[in-house]
């Protein structure tokens, strides 16, 4: 049965997977986490299909840990999650939605795992993004100024900030992480009657609410800090950071590759250190083992930082009137610091 052949009530145009064009007919972007149809405007689809969007289909969400655990979503999946959520929450806010597309457009591959490892910041290959003649053209032409896109991404707003409380971006990779590990204890979809936000800050209707994302937080914590799948982000920056010492003209190109033509350069790097910290990666990583420091052959890996983030209840922060809430957050700081592993014979 072919799409056209559907019945009326059920050809939502699904542009999360695929674009197809329908002269004449709404538009709408179908959120499969929250289960939401989102109109989409002309300005939201031109975004969605510029391919600096299209390449976030393809970096993973969780970084190199994805490469051996089941939370496999892309950084496109995350952008349409983010998105859905602020014309849900902010459906007049033109700038806003057009900042929640654009939010992590100049994510390295793998997100976050060796950015610090060669100095590129997706902050501010984001910028350039934004920035860009093609995007800046897309924006002007429907009425919206790249300057306040940028402004909305670098100062406090619905999407992110630097509070303590949550924002639309947090929200997004809280849920969508958990629930992809299977440890969600409920289906996301139901939430979205019970947020709301004060300000830039959001505000869970209850404290039960409020509990069962404090809980999503921490589990997400505990799942991307797993000392495991940091060591696997740092194999893979040694690896990287490597192939660059013999590639330094290529480090601009890097930061807008692919997970896949990334782990294929890496795979073809005429150093063969190069080339087995990949196979470790893709073929053997039960290899990798915590050892003391000191010890031959050992690599580093460090957290530096953690998102204690937490919602409103009545307007107020929900660890202040939750032992229990402030406890589970404090355990965030637990999982800071450094550690080194290796690369087991056996």
């Amino acid at each position: 049965m072919s799409f056209r052949s559907f019945p009326k009530k059920e050809a939502v145009l699904v542009v999360y997977v695929h674009v197809i064009h329908n002269p004449g007919e709404s538009r709408e972007v179908w959120e499969p986490l929250y289960r939401l149809a989102v109109p989409a405007s002309a300005f939201e689809l031109e975004l969605l299909q510029h391919p600096a969007l299209q390449r976030l289909r393809h970096i993973r969400h969780y970084g190199a840990a994805a490469l051996v655990c089941p939370v496999k979503h892309s950084r496109y999946d995350h952008t349409v999650g983010v998105w859905a959520l602020a014309k849900t929450f902010f459906p007049d806010w033109r700038e806003l939605h057009a900042a929640a597309l654009m939010h992590d457009a100049g994510h390295l591959p793998f997100s976050h795992a060796f950015e610090s490892k060669i100095g590129k910041d997706h902050h501010a290959q984001t910028e350039r993004w934004i920035y860009s003649e093609s995007i800046t053209r897309i924006l002007r032409k429907h009425g919206l100024s790249p300057d306040t896109i940028t402004r909305l991404l670098n100062t406090d707003s619905p999407l992110s900030h630097r509070s303590e409380y949550l924002g639309i971006d947090h929200l997004d990779s809280f849920l969508r992480d958990t629930a992809a590990a299977g440890c969600f204890p409920d289906t996301p979809s139901t939430w979205i009657g019970r947020l709301g936000f004060e300000g830039c800050y959001l505000n869970a209707a209850d404290e039960e609410t409020a509990m069962k994302l404090i809980e999503a937080v921490v589990l997400d914590h505990r799942i991307f800090l797993n000392p495991y799948h940091v060591a696997l982000d740092a194999l893979l920056g040694e690896a990287v950071a490597r192939w660059l010492g013999e590639e330094a003209g290529r480090i601009d190109e890097v930061v807008t590759m692919t997970d896949h033509r990334l782990l294929s350069e890496l795979e073809q790097a005429p150093d063969p250190v190069v080339r087995s910290l990949v196979r470790v990666l893709l073929e053997e990583p039960h290899r990798l083992v915590l050892c003391d420091e000191g010890e031959a052959d050992a690599y580093r890996a460090e957290v530096r930082k953690v998102y204690a983030r937490q919602p409103l209840v009545d307007g107020q922060p929900f660890a202040a009137r939750s032992p229990k809430a402030k406890a589970l957050l404090g355990e965030l700081d637990t999982m800071k610091g450094s550690f080194c592993f290796r690369i087991h014979d056996g």
